[in-house]
């Protein structure tokens, strides 16, 4: 049975699950699963997680198992613009008809397994299942998954990795994932396994504790990557400004000198270290992943809205998805290294994020903020509260407020005069509607804040 015909029809039925619902534990996308066989099982995975630099991952190392001949499946989230850049084979995302072919079967068999029990799929669980489906049936040699939420608990746990990555651990979804860094590394490193390696990149103790006692647990093999000495993996940076990102690597078994990464940012080093590390271990199972697919994928990948360049008519626009104090942080950092400062900012924060201290990070290179309001969920904090913030931060901050961020974007180009930078930022929601103004990229039709999602069946 056919229950949907359009792609908009899906997205409707979608996102009236419970969108943001988390089920302690995998059991419940299990059910899901065995409906259809445990096809999952035959699926040769990499999962990566972390609190950040977890896509920029995803999307390197799938690159470099794509410039390796390998057919790579690719499971990201969120999409910036459309519902199915959520997954992709060989960059190439699913279009709408082979999505909606998959989805109607996982919705029978939901149907099904309702007929027998009680069975409440989340957006997440389905949008796994769908991805696993698709990687199935087109007989990927591969597929790299971005964690969703912390790891242990997250549906994409259910598959059995042949390597894990874990980027870095910092305070982020404290009200599911704990409220200690502690308890988020220990929520991260479930995606550990038996007898295999979990990648890292973290450098705090108190993390790494965590990290290596869970791992002894079951005889994972930790291997530590960053600039000391100390590490198992090491990268030496050579230059990172707005032009070059370029940096040495020291691994278990290669090195690579003189590497050049289209990402912006040091951190993009590190990200980059663990994505080959990860093809090391891959080459020790069998795999071959040459010099030159790993060189030429880094300079050739792309992660849309990550520090992201647009000079539009004069006007020098960035756009980064910074959604955390952390990361906005680092954002900061690499923009007063390259004297970008004075800057136009456009913003709108999620109502669930930190936004007290992201704003006190932003204030060291601006003191003009256009508060606005992204669309998606009704999940935007009132403009009116993040003006009240930055003026007891700062008592001369200017701040203007303009409720839509397309609108607040054109009103940032009549501040900025093309002297000044405009920076647009604070959640990957935001980027996404200030980004349409300057790339020609379809968009999904509906909106999950749209008055007709609501009582749709």
């Amino acid at each position: 049975m056919a229950r949907f015909n359009k792609y908009e029809e899906f997205l409707s039925w979608l996102y009236n699950l419970k969108r943001f619902g988390m089920t302690k534990g995998i059991d419940n996308i299990k059910v899901l699963a065995e409906a259809f066989q445990n096809i999952h099982n035959e699926l040769k995975a990499i999962l990566v997680t972390g609190s950040g630099g977890k896509g920029s991952t995803v999307a390197m190392l799938s690159k470099i198992l794509e410039k390796s001949n390998y057919k790579v499946g690719t499971f990201i989230k969120p999409h910036l613009h459309r519902y199915t850049e959520r997954i992709s084979i060989n960059s190439k995302e699913i279009n709408e008809e082979e999505l909606i072919e998959i989805a109607n079967k996982v919705y029978n068999k939901i149907e099904e397994i309702k007929m027998k029990r009680e069975y409440y799929p989340t957006f997440f669980e389905v949008t796994t299942m769908i991805s696993m489906l698709y990687f199935y049936e087109n007989n990927v040699d591969i597929c790299v998954y971005e964690i969703g939420i912390g790891g242990r608990y997250d549906a994409v746990n259910i598959l059995d990795p042949m390597v894990s990555c874990l980027t870095r651990v910092y305070l982020e979804h404290t009200d599911i994932l704990g409220n200690t860094v502690e308890e988020i590394a220990w929520n991260k490193v479930g995606i550990a396994r038996n007898d295999r390696f979990l990648i890292t990149g973290e450098n705090d103790e108190r993390c790494l504790r965590v990290i290596n006692d869970e791992c002894s647990k079951i005889n994972c093999a930790v291997l530590r990557v960053g600039k000391e000495k100390f590490n198992d993996i090491i990268y030496k940076p050579i230059v990172s400004n707005l032009k070059e990102n370029k940096f040495n690597y020291f691994g278990l078994f290669d090195e690579y000198r003189n590497l050049e990464v289209s990402l912006k940012g040091e951190h993009q080093q590190l990200n980059s270290s663990i994505a080959i590390a990860c093809c090391e271990i891959l080459n020790n199972l069998g795999y071959k992943i040459p010099e030159g697919a790993i060189r030429e994928a880094l300079k050739e990948v792309k992660w849309p809205g990550r520090f992201e360049i647009f000079n539009n008519d004069g006007f020098l626009v960035i756009l980064d998805a910074a959604k955390d104090p952390c990361a906005m942080n680092t954002l900061v950092e690499f923009l007063i290294k390259n004297d970008l400062k004075d800057l136009i900012v456009v913003i709108s924060i999620s109502n669930d994020k930190d936004y007290k201290n992201m704003l006190f990070e932003l204030l060291k290179v601006s003191n003009n903020f256009v508060l606005t309001k992204h669309k998606v969920m009704e999940r935007a904090i009132q403009p009116e509260k993040l003006k009240d913030a930055l003026e007891i931060i700062k008592k001369d901050v200017r701040c203007y407020i303009v409720n839509d961020v397309k609108k607040a974007t054109k009103f940032a180009f009549e501040l900025s005069k093309k002297e000044k930078p405009i920076l647009i930022t604070g959640s990957v929601f935001t980027v996404a509607e200030a980004r349409e103004m300057f790339v020609n990229e379809r968009t999904d039709p509906l909106f999950v804040s749209d008055p007709r999602f609501i009582n749709v069946k």
